[in-house]
């Protein structure tokens, strides 16, 4: 296995730990963003151990995976933010406008 493989969980918690800084970065930016479903395309290999189990093997840049077969991979994932009430809502923004302090996370 190349040095420039990862799995699959490991890649999505890069990217989620990548959002939230720049949740962080932003919030006191003059420009905001909404943050809209994120559309990910990769190159992955699709393994099978000796016990059977599938896995998936993101591919870095120059990794090769020659005792498997790979595919492109796009996932659309929802970003949605959990409340203090424990819901859920998917209608938040990276800094919200206001004349109140900056602040992350749900409207509320």
């Amino acid at each position: 296995m190349a040095d420039a493989v990862v799995g699959l969980a490991e890649a999505i918690a890069a990217l989620r730990k990548e959002l939230l800084a720049a949740i962080d970065e932003g919030a006191h930016a003059a420009m905001r963003f909404r943050l809209a479903p994120v559309e990910l395309s990769m190159q992955v290999a699709v393994t099978k151990d000796a016990g059977g189990k599938i896995g998936w093997q993101v591919l870095g840049l120059g990794a090769s995976y020659s005792s498997a077969t790979t595919q492109t991979l796009s996932l659309r994932l929802e970003p949605v933010w959990r409340k203090a009430d424990g819901s859920y809502t998917s209608e938040f923004m990276i800094a919200d406008q206001s004349a109140e302090q900056p602040r992350i996370g749900p409207r509320t």
